[in-house]
């Protein structure tokens, strides 16, 4: 079994349990609270009610993002799971809204709850934390955001009912009105859970730059990589569980295609070997930086496009075909460099000649080549046989 398999099973787990804990506790506190009238109970039970709500969004999200990429999907299905976490969000702030229009319904007439209700909300305490921190560990194991914001429900609802415990106690020993008050902290927390959660999940969904962390990594990362001359333009956006990461690399402006291509995958395996979070990886390879610097000016300028390399061959091809000593081009190369044109050609003369009648024909195929439009230089190169 793959480990995506493992951990997905491992989220579902928890969930499920924490699903079945939460229905217990809603309907246990919802009974207790209703016989021991305690309004800080009932709002709790109201939480856990949410709690239940969010458990199944969080199944359906979960199962959702683990679906392999398809056609529609080339990025996978990692958004369902912050589509999940920003319903949970807005469960939670309807829920607090709820039950603060339940409590202040009951402020006129506050009553001492029963000491039964006391004993539920302990016990509540107790099954949330420990909810609380297996959900949190699952969590931190798969990298899933949803499952996070479950375990800070499941933290919410135990902080709600330390609310309930101190507002019931505290109306037990003579002060009626620490049961609502309390219940108006519940929901207070509730919806503040709600907005936090909210907010994070927007920020998701319109792809708001990852943690300053994250990046910081990946530049840890690059500078530990041969071949790597600079970095920029490096970009990082969650989707769901996973991150994707896109950035440009700065390579040795001789280096070949090839040997570019190679830096480019040392980049891309290793960033998706050192953080497990990272699924996706495009790496863009420059000769150079894709600003410039220009004499005399303050402000870097954007590189802008020259002509292609098809129309610069055969420039250079008809501008040598008049030099007769020339029997042929094996190769031309065109570097463009700092808005510059260099082109590097390599010529095939006859294997008989004296190797300074060869270099003044490279001398006159060296002006020819500079007079044509657009090259700042040539460099010519001198093949003595036609092997290649």
């Amino acid at each position: 079994m793959q480990k995506t398999d493992l951990t997905e099973k491992d989220a579902l787990k928890v969930t499920w349990l924490g699903l079945l804990a939460n229905l217990l506790l809603a309907l246990a506190k919802g009974f207790i609270g209703f016989i021991a009238n305690s309004s800080a109970l009932i709002a709790d039970a109201g939480h856990s009610v949410s709690d239940l709500l969010s458990d199944g969004i969080t199944l359906w999200a979960v199962r959702m993002s683990g679906i392999p990429k398809d056609k529609n999907h080339p990025y996978g299905h990692g958004k369902f799971e912050t589509v999940g976490t920003f319903i949970v969000a807005l469960l939670l702030l309807f829920t607090g809204i709820g039950v603060a229009w339940h409590v202040f319904n009951k402020m006129d007439s506050p009553e001492v709850p029963g000491t039964i209700a006391l004993w539920m909300a302990g016990i509540a305490i107790a099954v949330k934390e420990v909810l609380y921190h297996a959900t949190r560990m699952v969590a931190r194991r798969t990298g899933s955001r949803i499952l996070l914001a479950n375990a800070w429900h499941h933290r919410s609802d135990a902080i709600s009912s330390v609310a309930a415990l101190v507002g019931i106690g505290g109306a037990q020993w003579g002060l009626p009105l620490m049961d609502p008050i309390a219940g108006v902290l519940v929901a207070g927390l509730i919806i503040k859970t709600g907005i936090n959660i909210g907010y994070e999940s927007i920020r998701e969904l319109t792809d708001e730059a990852v943690e300053e962390e994250v990046i910081s990594e990946l530049g840890q990362i690059l500078s530990g990589i041969e071949g790597v001359d600079h970095y920029h333009e490096m970009r990082a956006r969650r989707m769901g569980p996973h991150l994707l990461v896109d950035l440009h690399i700065q390579v040795d402006s001789m280096m070949s295609i090839s040997a570019g291509h190679q830096v480019a995958e040392r980049v891309r395996l290793g960033i998706l070997e050192k953080l497990p979070a990272v699924n996706e990886v495009l790496v863009h390879v420059d000769a150079e930086d894709d600003f410039f610097e220009v004499e005399g000016t303050e402000d870097p300028q954007k590189i802008v496009l020259m002509r292609p390399q098809s129309e610069i061959e055969n420039d250079v091809k008809k501008a040598l075909s008049v030099i007769p000593e020339i029997e042929g081009i094996t190769h031309i190369y065109c570097h463009y460099l700092n808005q510059e044109l260099t082109v590097q050609v390599n010529i095939l003369l006859d294997v008989e000649m004296r190797i300074r009648d060869a270099q003044k024909i490279a001398s006159a195929a060296r002006m020819k080549i500079e007079q044509i439009k657009d090259i700042d230089a040539a460099d010519l190169h001198l093949e003595l046989d036609d092997a290649f």
